[in-house]
Parts: C-alpha cells; structure tokens; sequence
C-alpha cells in the first residue's frame, strides 16, 4: 500500500510540476497529445499489420486464408476488360469527302479523252504503238490489260464503257467508302463489271479503272472518335469486388489464383503487406478526433483545458478503455465495456464532456469493430445512457444502479438492431446478454479505478464528498463531541448553503459538505465561540479585545490544519480558509475602539486573513454562516426581522468587497437571500409554551376531580401537537 502511494506521489508531482524545458503549456500540450496521438494509433492499428502469407499464383494454398475484416476493391484486370468492351461499342466518327469522288470523275474524263486522242491519230499504225502512246497521256496509271483493251475499243465502246464506269464509281461513292471497306468495294466492282455484258475487252477495262479510280470518301475523324472514346470511358463505374469479414478467401488444397493474390493483397494479408494508404486515413481519423474534443475544451470548458492533470486524465481514461474495447473485441464486440470511459469522464472531470467522451469512444471503437453499426450504436448510447445516470450523482445515485441502466440500454440497442438486420433470434438473444454483461461491467471497472484515479489526480467526486458528509466521519465526530454548538450550527449552515446552490448553478454537495467543516479548527478552543458557552462564563471577557480577536481569527488556520491531517480534498480546504474572507471581527473591533486607546487601534488587525471567496460554494457557505449566527441571536426572531437581518448581512458583505472574486450576479444573491429567509423562517419560528401537566393535575385534583381519570403526558402532547400547534385552548 505505501509503495502504491509513493507512486501516486510521485505521479502526481510529475504532472503538477513539470520539468523547466516544458513550462510552456503549449509545448506540454503538443508533447502529451503527440504522445496519446501515438498510443492511440498502436491500439487502433493493431490489426492493419497481419500475418504473414507468402503464396504465389498456381500454389497449392496449405491454409484456409480468412478475411478478417470487410473491405471493397477495385478490380483492375476486370475493369480493363469492362473498357476494352466500351470502347469496342463505341463507334468510329467519320467525315465524308466530296472531292474524292470529283477527282475519280475528272481522272475517267481524261482517260476516255486520251483514248479518243489516240484513236483520231492516224500516225499510230499498230496497236502496240496506241497502247505506249496511251500510257504516255493517261492521268493515272492503269493495268496493261486495261490499256490494250481501251485501244482495242471503237467510238461506241468507248462511249458506253465510260458510262457504265462512271454509273459504277458513282454508286459506290455515294453508298460510302472507308479505308477498310476499298478491298471488298473493289472486289464487288469486278464481279458488277462481268455482269454488264459488254464483252471481255470492256469488263475488262471497266473493272481496272474503277478499281484504280475507287478511294475511300468517309476519312475517319480521330479527333472526334477519341473523345467519344473518353467520355465512354468516363461513364464507367470501376468493377468493385467485396469481401465481407470471415469470408474464406483460399481454402487449404485450392490452387492459388491471381484474383486470390489480388484480395489478400487489398486486405493487407499477403506477405505481411501494410496497407500505407490505411495507416494515412487512420491517423487522419484519429487527428479529427482529438481535435474535436480539444475544440470542445477550449471553447466550452475552458478550466478543463488549461489543466494539464486534466488532460492527461483524459487521455488515459480513453485510452484504457479502448484497451478494454480492444481486449473485448477477440471475444465479443458487444461485450465491449466502453461505458467505463464515459463514467469515469463524467465523475472524474465534467459531466458534459462524459457525453463528448462517449461519441469520441465510440467512433474509435469503429475502426476496432471495422465499422459494425450495431456494436458502435450500442457503445454510444449504452456510454451516454451511463452519463445521465451519474449526472445526478450528488442526490444519491449509485455506481450500481449506472451499471444497471447501462445493461438495460445495452440490451434494447442490440436485440432492436438485430431485429433491423434480421440477426437470428437465439444471436440476438446471446449478444443481448454480452450487452448486459458489458453495463454490469462497466460499473464495476468504474467502482475499481475511481479511487485510484482520484488519489492520484488530486480529484474530489460526488461520491468522495458524500462520503465525507456521513456524520460518523472521524472529524465531524469529533466536532459534535468537542463543539457541539458548532455542529449544530454547520448542519444548519450546510442545510441553507445546499438548498440555495441548486438555485444559483454551484455544487451543492460542495457547498453543503463545506459548510459541515467550515468552523472545524473551532475544535481547538470550543468555549472561546458563544455557541459553545452552554453554562459556562465567556472567557473573553477577561483578555483584551486584540488577544480575543487573535483567538476567534486563528479557527480558519486550525480548520485548515485538520482538514489537512485528515486529509479532506482541497476544495473543502478552500471554503474553509475562505469562509469569512477579510472580514471585520466588528464585535472586538468595536469593544477595542471603545477603551481609552481607541485612536490607535488598527482595523486591518481586527479583520481575517482571507482570501475572500473565490468560488460561489465558498460564498454561499459564507452569506449563511454569517446568516445564521445573526438570526439565533434575534431575541424575538419573524419574518420581517429575519428578512431585515438577511437582506442587510448580504449587502453588508457586497459592499465590503467580500463577494468580487466569487461569480454570483445580484440577481443570484437576491434569490439566496429569498432562500435563507425562506430556511432560516421555518427553523425559527415563534413556539407556544407548552403548559405545565403536573401542575394541572395537581389543580383538578384540588378542585374535586380526583374522581376523574387524568389524560397521559403523551396524549396531551400529541393533543397539542408535535410542532406547538395550539389545538388545546
């Protein structure tokens, strides 16, 4: 036990007081979030970086390979043939050119008109001479066969060859040519020209001129083509294959293919690989995540986020339970106790950030779960179900009955997402029942680490303080043995402190548990304080008014002092030592004033010590302390004096300066004074004299009633009422 408190010690000192080279808070900011940011990263990461499998295409697999998580993919050899079929669809764009066709038309004009040269020339005797003659003015090449049959031809086979020529290369211009289309087109040409029936020499010559003259006329528009061709392709969807978590990637025996390799490699499973793209998100989520809630804390929590204990508490707290999330995750997702990290945010720090912390939770917890919405539903709303169900810790809830909810919750998340997803009814009973043990769990994580935590944070919770307000604590024992005046004065204190701080936004369990302590160091000289002086002289009147102010002043350092030995949290620490604040002691200061060296007494002498109150709960202990020991000492206490006294101790200590450190608004002190008249009526109000019941009797039997039976002492005092009510007249 000394060894685990020494380390506490130790702990503490370290955060509390870092080392010089980090006394900037931003630097410590930006190291422990580096360093939560890295630890965070270890546990969510864990499962990136699986086990080794080295299997090569045509192996023979010598294991069942299973995914172990979900995860979609692009296929790249399924998704090229997918667009090598789009673009085989998509057709070419091609242009048609008129000249094509004029050229073919002037070129057969020329040649004809050759062939009639030839022919009117009487100097060409035979027909070689035609025919080299011929070749020597034709405007493009033909065949010798289509040369020799042109100067074989006379005035009308020339005439209708031409024609028949032209109706040819006409057709077929007109119905299109592209470049792959001239062989086939020029082979129709050469049956079309056997079936014209004009002779061998003819078909002949009409088949080589307009296979010379054919040429394609649709000229292909690549410009156009290739961007069909892009949009085609920008219209398509890559083909996406999925894996669904515990799929049986390879089973032992099978022959290993490309596909396979392919899905093990997008899982991260093949030869150890790591996904960096994943790793690259990863750190991305968890960064947004931080921020986040560090956002939240430095616009809305301003006093968490300029503590760096806080912090660090923080970052432990979630990363715990993340272990515990990750510990959970090999058996069951939803017996996760995630819950333990919001309540032990929202008992340990602010209740609000309990509920910050549960979302932050359960995000992370996502990435573990690989994105299952039913178990990250369960974690969110069990957490947050555990937050209002400790948010009214100081009115007496329990760490058992949060456990309690958060299984309740648990189990109608689960079995109510499992009936969404049509999960078999025994599945979704059995996670149900995970989900109840997970509550049940959470609680008890909780009830264990609390008291670790906060001796080692120096935090005081709800719990801590009501433990502290049980009336057989040592100290307060004491007080009741020692100063029973006192004690009964701070339970009244306590009673008005806790009843006006539900109303004005403090602590209430502070203000009340502050308030049973606040004159504990009267424990040291119990009959110096008038309520203590039951039958016994007043020993102030016997020293001087200096010496009696010295003795009142010194029960704030006493109080302080035991408070310390007992250990008490510094907050109580704090309203004791600051419960009076620099006030004047007015009754010695006055009786100083009064003697015959009245002009050199000081008043900074006859005040405390201080600090004033810097919190509301220190305030209000104080405004009801002095309220009350004001109206007891009322010789003839009602309503218009009470609220006389009240109203006039509040201002009193307003306009002394008392309240400037503390946040109460004159509205807030205008309700506690409208609570403490409402109180202190009600304590003291006005009571009848009960009468005297031996002396009645002795009365009646004088008077001749002794025949009549007399009532008993405790029906007439219950005729009367337990209260003095006046039913007997």
């Amino acid at each position: 036990m000394n060894i685990m408190l020494s380390v506490n010690k130790r702990l503490r000192e370290l955060f509390v007081q870092p080392a010089s080279i980090y006394a900037k808070p931003i630097v410590r900011r930006i190291i422990l979030g580096l360093a939560f940011f890295s630890l965070f990263m270890l546990i969510l990461s864990a499962d990136f970086i699986p086990d080794k499998v080295s299997l090569q295409v045509g192996q023979v697999s010598d294991r069942d390979v299973i995914a172990p998580r979900t995860v979609s993919y692009v296929d790249p050899v399924k998704t090229r043939q997918l667009e090598a079929e789009v673009l085989a669809s998509v057709p070419n764009v091609y242009d048609l050119d008129v000249s094509v066709m004029t050229k073919a038309e002037e070129n057969l004009a020329g040649i004809f008109r050759a062939a009639r040269t030839v022919m009117a020339d009487k100097n060409l005797n035979t027909a070689d001479q035609r025919a080299d003659k011929l070749h020597m003015l034709l405007p493009v090449p033909l065949s010798t066969s289509a040369v020799i049959g042109l100067v074989s031809l006379d005035e009308t086979g020339l005439a209708k060859t031409e024609e028949y020529t032209r109706n040819i290369l006409r057709k077929y211009f007109q119905r299109g040519i592209r470049e792959d289309d001239l062989d086939m087109a020029r082979k129709q040409v050469a049956i079309e020209a056997e079936e014209l029936g004009l002779g061998a020499n003819a078909e002949t010559v009409v088949a080589s001129i307009a296979q010379t003259l054919l040429r394609p006329n649709y000229i292909l528009n690549v410009r156009e083509t290739d961007k069909r061709k892009q949009a085609a392709l920008a219209s398509i969807e890559p083909v996406r294959l999925t894996v669904k978590k515990g799929q049986v990637l390879v089973r032992q025996g099978d022959i290993v293919t490309s596909e396979q390799i392919h899905a093990m490699e997008e899982l991260g499973l093949y030869a150890g690989h790591v996904n960096e793209l994943r790793i690259f998100g990863l750190a991305i989520f968890v960064i947004t995540v931080m921020v986040i809630v560090l956002g939240y804390l430095y616009k809305f929590a301003p006093r968490i986020y300029q503590n760096d204990l806080y912090l660090v508490l923080l970052g432990l707290i979630i990363l715990v339970t993340l272990l515990l999330g990750k510990a959970a995750h090999y058996y069951s997702d939803f017996a996760a106790p995630l819950a333990a990290g919001a309540l032990l945010t929202a008992i340990l720090i602010d209740t609000r950030l309990g509920l910050l912390v549960s979302i932050a939770l359960s995000l992370l917890f996502g990435v573990i779960v690989d994105h299952d919405l039913r178990a990250v539903a369960a974690a969110l709303v069990g957490s947050m179900a555990g937050v209002y169900s400790v948010s009214k810790m100081s009115h007496g809830y329990s760490l058992a009955r949060a456990g309690l909810w958060i299984a309740a919750i648990n189990f109608l998340v689960i079995s109510s997402t499992g009936f969404i997803e049509q999960v078999d009814n025994v599945h979704v009973l059995t996670q149900g029942l995970l989900g109840v043990i997970s509550g049940i769990a959470s609680a008890v994580i909780t009830t264990g680490l609390l008291p670790y935590l906060e001796h080692t944070f120096n935090i005081t919770t709800p719990i801590k303080l009501l433990d502290l307000a049980r009336p057989n604590h040592p100290l307060l024992q004491r007080l009741l043995l020692d100063a029973p005046g006192t004690y009964h004065h701070s339970i009244l204190v306590g009673n008005l402190a806790e009843t006006a701080a539900d109303l004005v936004g403090a602590d209430a369990v502070l203000a009340r548990v502050g308030a049973y302590y606040h004159d504990i160091g009267k424990i040291r000289r119990p009959y110096f304080f008038v309520e203590n002086q039951v039958g016994v002289e007043n020993p102030h009147d016997k020293i001087a008014p200096s010496l009696s102010t010295l003795i009142v002043t010194s029960h704030i350092k006493d109080g302080v002092d035991l408070c310390r030995d007992y250990k008490l949290p510094q907050c109580v620490i704090d309203i004791v030592q600051q419960h009076h604040g620099t006030t004047l002691v007015s009754y010695f200061y006055k009786r100083a004033a009064e003697n015959e060296h009245g002009d050199c007494i000081i008043e900074a002498d006859f005040r405390y010590e201080g600090p004033r109150p810097q919190t509301k709960e220190a305030a209000l202990v104080m405004l009801a302390d002095a309220c009350e020991a004001a109206v007891r000492s009322l010789s003839k206490p009602n309503v218009n004096r009470i609220e006389a006294t009240v109203r006039k101790i509040i201002r009193e200590r307003l306009y002394d300066g008392q309240l400037d450190d503390c946040n109460l608004t004159l509205r807030e002190l205008n309700v506690i004074g409208d609570v403490f008249i409402r109180v202190l009526s009600s304590v003291f109000h006005k009571r009848i004299e009960y009468p005297d019941v031996k002396g009645l009797r002795e009365e009646k039997t004088k008077s001749g009633n002794s025949n009549k039976q007399s009532p008993r002492e405790d029906d007439l005092y219950a005729a009367n009422g337990a209260d003095g009510g006046s039913c007997i007249k």
